[in-house]
């Protein structure tokens, strides 16, 4: 039983991985579940409290980070507040618009409308949309790097 339960975990660690490229899992919370369930199957031996409240900080600086890389991506691109702004909102706004495809597209157009908005050439408005859109797969790569140091951290604690 113990097997299964730890290729069971595995599995679930793996989908929070490929989660990270995929808008529609929450892939590091997922990550983080899989190991307390299995910390919980085993009665936190292994697993320690200690362990899972620094996996559960990790698991909300990643998807604070997540938000802020699109923000520090449209910044980097000279965007102003109201493209950064915009290009955050269209962030979240992607999340439940045409998913996944809006999680991509939301934030850049999110940026683009938050420059005209602002009274910024289209140009500038351009510039600062594919800076959010380099802020989020910047995110992306911040996040599949966090989850493998969690898939590694996991495979040392119960090795």
């Amino acid at each position: 039983m113990d097997t299964t339960v730890l290729i069971i975990t595995l599995i679930v660690i793996a989908i929070g991985i490929g989660g990270t490229f995929l808008p529609l899992i929450p892939g590091i919370p997922m990550i983080f579940v899989a190991i307390a369930a299995y910390g919980w199957y085993e009665r936190f031996q292994v697993i320690t409290p200690k362990y899972l409240v620094i996996l559960a900080g990790i698991t909300v600086l990643s998807m604070f980070i997540d938000y802020l890389t699109i923000y520090w991506g449209a910044k980097y691109f000279q965007s102003s507040k109201m493209g950064m702004y915009g290009a955050v909102l269209g962030g979240l706004a992607g999340i439940f618009i045409i998913p996944p495809l809006g999680l991509l597209v939301c934030p850049w157009l999110g940026a683009i409308a938050g420059e005209l908005i602002q009274g910024n050439d289209f140009n500038k408005a351009l510039r600062s949309g594919m800076g959010a859109v380099i802020g989020l797969f910047s995110g992306i790569a911040f996040k599949i790097i966090i989850g493998t140091g969690m898939l590694l951290s996991f495979l040392f604690v119960i090795f």
